[in-house]
């Protein structure tokens, strides 16, 4: 028994989700890269001598890594509606020679990095840093958080650029999980790239959209009162049956049919009821509400906790929600 639903009574939903992912240097291989890129010539560029970082599942070449950021993100600082990240005037891009990029795959940040969710903690240097991003892909040193602050506040003015040498460090873009340290003095120069207790640990969080399905099935009074169980039918047709000493071969262990032996082996069709359908008040019971498409193909099956009874006189109305 089918029945199309009404547009009205579809209603899909989407939503944002996230979770929160810690990666560090050792997971190098596993889709997180903390590799250098430095500027130099492009002339007689030999990958066989050229200077590259290599992991257990990949290389990066420090050159061609250089011009790879600079033609994404950096090469039209004027317009930034050129270049790759965020167009929205508030964040600072200034590509030194050399910087220092961690990779995530987009398999650990899934739409995108949420922002302002990423904290890297770095032991390269003399002490430890703690890096985030304020919402708008900027990276600066949480221990001098107000100078940032008045950097920004300022519009990233070039006359302010020296408040900044302290805390800013850099940009993360956030729809290709790609940070780059763009800040070359001592203190940043080797984040993401040295292992072992010079090593790194990035936290943030992956964003996902998840769309709610919903739809609102409803059955009028009088409708889909009968069924197609075939529990119902006159010998339960359409069983196939097995008889003979070896027929509990073909059922599970202990099933009771394979002791009876009772059921026949060919098939045939039933024009009746079992009298207990035929009664006036039967009403059958709602167990499950199967979802299809234009081309009659089973997309979803929503399971009722309990079995609802389909009282003829009562119109009933059942919910199916999903997530996809």
């Amino acid at each position: 028994m089918f029945k199309r639903l009404d547009p009205r009574d579809i209603n899909i939903t989407p939503f944002k989700a996230y979770k929160e992912f810690t990666v560090t240097n050792t997971d190098s291989g596993s889709g997180v890269y903390g590799f250098r890129a430095i500027s130099s010539s492009v002339h007689n560029f030999n990958p066989n001598t050229a200077t590259k970082t290599t992991f257990d599942s990949a290389s990066f070449y420090q050159m061609p890594s250089w011009f790879m950021i600079n033609q994404m993100y950096y090469r039209d600082t004027e317009n930034n509606f050129n270049n790759f990240g965020q167009n929205n005037g508030k964040q600072y891009r200034l590509l030194q020679p050399s910087a220092s990029i961690i990779s995530v795959s987009k398999d650990l940040y899934g739409e995108r990095i949420k922002p302002k969710s990423v904290t890297l903690t770095d032991d390269s240097g003399a002490s430890t840093l703690t890096i985030k991003d304020d919402g708008n892909g900027n990276l600066y040193d949480n221990a001098f958080s107000s100078s940032f602050a008045t950097f920004a506040s300022g519009g990233f003015a070039d006359s302010a650029i020296t408040k900044s040498t302290g805390s800013f460090v850099g940009n993360v873009f956030y729809e290709q999980g790609v940070l780059v340290f763009t800040n070359t003095g001592s203190r940043f120069v080797d984040i993401g790239t040295k292992t072992g207790t010079d090593g790194y640990s990035l936290k943030y969080k992956s964003q996902i959209t998840i769309r709610e399905h919903s739809y609102t099935c409803l059955i009028g009074e009088g409708e889909m009162n009968g069924t197609n169980n075939i529990s119902v039918t006159k010998e339960r047709s359409g069983s196939i049956s097995v008889s003979g000493s070896d027929s509990w071969r073909l059922f599970p262990p202990g099933h009771a049919i394979a002791k009876s032996g009772s059921y026949k082996h060919r098939y045939e069709a039933a024009n009746t009821y079992n009298n207990f359908v035929t009664h006036s008040e039967f009403q059958p019971y709602i167990t499950k509400v199967g979802l299809y498409n234009d081309f009659n193909e089973l997309i979803a099956v929503g399971q009722l906790s309990n079995p609802v009874k389909n009282d003829k006189e009562l119109a009933l109305a059942i919910n199916v929600r999903f997530d996809v």
